[in-house]
């Protein structure tokens, strides 16, 4: 009897140790879910002080126009409804909107593809007259309802780069027919129509960026083709230094963030929907992630993440790509944050090379302002300073002076080493190689050939 009477309390103490155990475990999750709540409302708060939007209603109320203002989108969308697309056979042999190989630098096209090229180009006389009224106007505003669309814009993001195409074939075809003037002018409508997309979204900035190379290859392929006046030189410089937006790409990846918060705070519903075949086991997996906290301090993570990649963009673009790879380095990232945010360190490469091909086109078009007072091309980039040139541009990829080359067949080349930080002596992507490890190599380049 004794015995059973000590065992009773050895019990009793037992299952208090396990109470108590347990309600200690409940005070620890209830601390631990209140303040992960409290801290991204805190964080949320801070970035808001700090001028910051942080969701996508407060990301629209920026992306407005002055009251009055001419809007170049409105020309833009109606262009792009004017289009006249031909069948693929009737395009067979055209180059940009065609399958169709484009002219070497100092090429001519067949006769027979000049003269289709004219007729497409004809055909599109509304089209193309309206994307040249459109660059008078500074002001653009796409119908994009952020609170509505994820995608914001998509849809006629295609139509973008299919005129940007077709302004590049009016290049093309202005140089065959000897008309610089017109050329010109196709240029700087592509310019253009590139910051017509200068929005607080991260795939119209890679638009952007796509439209405005096609601009840089027009140019190289202009002053390959067609002699170019001293001023006309200069206007053109002046056209590619005005298209500069440092602020873009950092506007951007802000914009970014308030989507990916958007997906955090939004229901699970909404979530799994974001996720598209994913999402039933989405939804499973996050249920009790948001039970238990772990979702609030994925939030966090990705607040984290996303201010140390707004950070990077503001650094000189030769210490971005560094800091943007130490980021992806530096942490595990949560559940959520690996699928919100895409391959960063491929982006900043992308914008990083846009800076470096037209600091390579406005170097070019200095040599040739030099070649036309001087009777020949200088044997240095420092002897465009000042004249031509402020400073010798910089490689926004190693920090560097841009690379100049004379071509042992005739003319020269200025470049940047490119992404993967090797001088490769200017060779261009479209002859590109393969070294000694069978990696392909290539520069960012600009090419004269005369």
């Amino acid at each position: 009897m004794a015995e059973q009477t000590a065992r009773e309390p050895k019990r009793f103490k037992i299952r208090h140790l396990f109470l108590g155990l347990l309600l200690l475990l409940l005070v620890w999750f209830a601390f631990f879910r209140i303040s992960a709540h409290r801290d991204v409302t805190r964080r949320l708060g801070q970035l808001r002080a700090q001028g910051y939007p942080m969701s996508l209603a407060e990301l629209g109320q920026r992306y407005t126009l002055a009251p009055g203002a001419d809007n170049a989108a409105d020309y833009y969308l109606t262009a792009f409804s004017h289009y006249e697309a031909w069948n693929d056979e009737a395009r067979e042999g055209l180059p940009w909107v065609g399958r169709g190989q484009r002219p070497t630098r100092t090429g001519v096209m067949e006769p027979e593809i000049a003269e289709r090229a004219e007729r497409f180009l004809a055909d599109n006389e509304k089209t193309l007259s309206l994307l040249h009224e459109a660059v008078a106007i500074e002001s653009s505003r796409y119908p994009i309802d952020f609170e509505e669309e994820i995608g914001a814009g998509v849809s006629w993001l295609g139509d973008v780069r299919k005129h940007a195409f077709l302004l590049s074939l009016e290049a093309l075809a202005a140089c065959e027919r000897g008309d610089p003037n017109q050329a010109l002018a196709s240029v700087q409508a592509t310019l253009a129509l590139a910051r017509s997309l200068n929005t607080p979204i991260l795939i119209h900035r890679l638009v952007n960026i796509a439209v405005q190379a096609l601009a840089y290859r027009s140019s190289e392929h202009i002053v390959n083709r067609v002699s170019l006046t001293d001023e006309q030189l200069r206007v053109l410089s002046n056209w590619l230094e005005a298209a500069d937006d440092s602020q873009g790409q950092r506007d951007a990846l802000i914009g970014e963030r308030c989507f990916g918060v958007d997906i955090f705070q939004g229901s699970t519903g909404h979530l799994a929907a974001h996720f598209g075949g994913s999402g039933k086991l989405m939804t499973l997996v996050v249920i009790p992630r948001r039970l238990l906290g772990l979702h609030d301090r994925d939030l966090l993570g990705y607040l984290d993440l996303m201010e140390g990649y707004i950070d990077a963009a503001k650094l000189p673009p030769c210490e971005r790509l560094a800091q943007c790879e130490s980021l992806r380095k530096a942490r595990p990232q949560g559940l959520l944050t690996r699928e919100l945010t895409p391959a960063f360190v491929r982006v900043f490469q992308l914008e990083i090379r846009h800076v470096a091909h037209r600091r390579a086109a406005q170097a070019a078009l200095a040599i040739e302002r030099y070649r036309l007072a001087e009777g020949g091309i200088p044997l240095a980039l420092s002897d465009l300073v000042p004249t031509y040139l402020d400073a010798v541009p910089v490689d926004p990829f190693d920090g560097q002076n841009l690379r100049y080359r004379l071509r042992e067949e005739t003319g020269y080349v200025v470049y940047s080493v490119g992404e993967d930080l090797t001088d490769d002596g200017g060779t261009e992507h479209d002859d590109r190689k393969r070294n000694a490890d069978n990696e392909i190599i290539w520069d960012v380049t600009f090419i004269v050939e005369r």
